[in-house]
């Protein structure tokens, strides 16, 4: 169960608050209910394209990332902590190669990607050559990133469906994601939650499987639009003009975790944060939070 946190905005701005906050929030959950969402973190930003940066070490622990989450200003951005579903030893555990977010490239643009959740794929129709770091689908052949992880198998066959769809988006995102999930490629999931960037929009998806899944808040994405001139717009000294639409597995600074959003700044309003609802998509123009589309798979 991963943690993931995703955010476009009109005009580009800074994403350390939010992420400070869930990375106290993660920390809390390790020390205090043994939930360590420990194996490893990554970032993702948009600048003239996607980029990424990923560490081995949990969030709330990450030399590397800080700087980045600290000064990196974008119009859209994704944060992913990851608990491994795979043991430290194997090749698919805690390794930096594992970490979200994953990059690829599609019609010569770089999209991004992070889930939450896991997937058993029939290996009658996806083949894995976990220490080459191979895809083999549909007659092609794909070169992977991590150790054959999963969510990076997952985000490449959606890319290869997107491509073979055709069309614009985002009606081809949405129809390819409808067409992977009802298909008998995948045998057996838990959760199929993710984020994913591409040139043009920000894409969030919450579908967990009903009949395995009994705590389904564990794998929720909610989501919240924040204005610069609203009251916590003004106690970060946002801009007045600008609008942040933000996506995340926890809702950050709703009561549940005010008190402690309060650590960072006194005084900091509850906000509301609303749920998708299992198996909806929410579909967001990149540098214009104002225009989402949401849609049931």
């Amino acid at each position: 169960m991963c943690r993931m946190l995703g955010m476009v905005s009109n005009i580009e701005t800074y994403l350390n608050f939010s992420c400070g906050i869930l990375a106290a929030i993660l920390k809390k959950l390790c020390e205090e209910k043994g939930e360590c969402h420990e194996n490893g973190c990554g970032f993702a930003w948009y600048q003239r394209g996607w980029n990424v940066k990923k560490d081995d070490k949990p969030l709330w622990e990450s030399e590397t990332l800080k700087p980045y989450l600290t000064y990196t200003r974008s119009i859209a951005m994704i944060i992913h902590a990851r608990k491994a579903t795979y043991p430290p030893y194997s090749l698919q555990g805690p390794k930096i190669d594992n970490s979200h977010p994953f990059m690829a490239e599609l019609h010569g643009a770089k999209w991004v990607f992070a889930h939450n959740g896991r997937i058993v794929f029939n290996r009658s129709f996806v083949n894995v050559r976990h220490s080459d770091k191979i895809l083999e689908y549909e007659g092609k052949t794909y070169k992977l990133t991590s150790y054959g992880i999963d969510s990076e198998v997952f985000f490449q066959i959606l890319l290869h469906t997107i491509g073979e769809i055709g069309g614009e988006e985002p009606r081809s995102v949405i129809d390819s994601v409808r067409k992977v999930v009802n298909a008998s490629i995948i045998e057996k999931f838990y959760s199929l939650n993710f984020i994913m960037g591409s040139h043009k929009y920000l894409y969030a998806f919450r579908f967990y499987n009903e009949s395995e899944i009994k705590d389904p808040e564990r794998f929720a994405l909610y989501y919240m639009t924040r204005l610069g001139s609203s009251e916590a717009g003004k106690i970060l000294h946002k801009k007045p003009n600008e609008v942040a639409l933000y996506v995340s597995s926890e809702p950050l600074t709703a009561e549940r975790w005010i008190e402690e959003v309060k650590k960072f700044r006194e005084g900091f309003p509850v906000e509301n944060w609303t749920p998708l609802k299992n198996g909806e998509i929410l579909v967001v123009p990149i540098g214009k939070p104002t225009e989402k589309i949401i849609e049931k798979i």
